[in-house]
């Protein structure tokens, strides 16, 4: 009998972003810049988030998003990650952010730009090995989850 196996579809979203940021911090995966405590993550945000680790929940989330749906790029993820203001106008999200952390996933074989797409060159997909260990954070959160 095989081991049960999850995808990341199969999770709740909060469930499997948190693993995964817990999982990104604590093997050093990505390399936090130093400007990090002082930038905002969008037009709308006033100070920076208080939390230490939003780097890497940022990241998590980046990555599910692009795995759940590939073909993202860095303007259509700047709005999936913008705020409303107080009079209903839109405000986008840190691009700053958003590309430094699709280029730490990068690094990492998570993502990788996808040239051969005639649409959407130079969007970000998932690649083999990133959807490996996707996956298999996906299957601890769920078995931690049956438990």
């Amino acid at each position: 009998m095989s081991a049960p196996f999850y995808t990341v579809k199969d999770v709740p979203a909060q469930d499997f972003i948190r693993a995964y940021a817990e999982y990104l911090k604590k093997n050093n995966k990505i390399k936090i810049p130093e400007w990090a405590s002082i930038v905002k993550t969008g037009l709308g945000k006033e100070i920076s988030p208080i939390d230490q680790d939003w780097m890497y929940v940022r990241a998590a989330a980046l990555a599910r998003k692009i795995y759940v749906r590939g073909h993202w790029g860095v303007g259509n993820l700047t709005h999936m990650f913008g705020s409303v203001n107080d009079n209903g106008k839109h405000e986008s999200g840190s691009g700053k952010v958003i590309r430094y952390l699709l280029q730490q996933l990068e690094t990492i074989k998570v993502l990788k730009k996808d040239n051969k797409s005639l649409l959407k060159k130079g969007s970000r997909i998932v690649t083999k090995e990133g959807q490996q260990d996707l996956n298999r954070i996906a299957t601890q959160v769920a078995l931690a989850a049956r438990k």
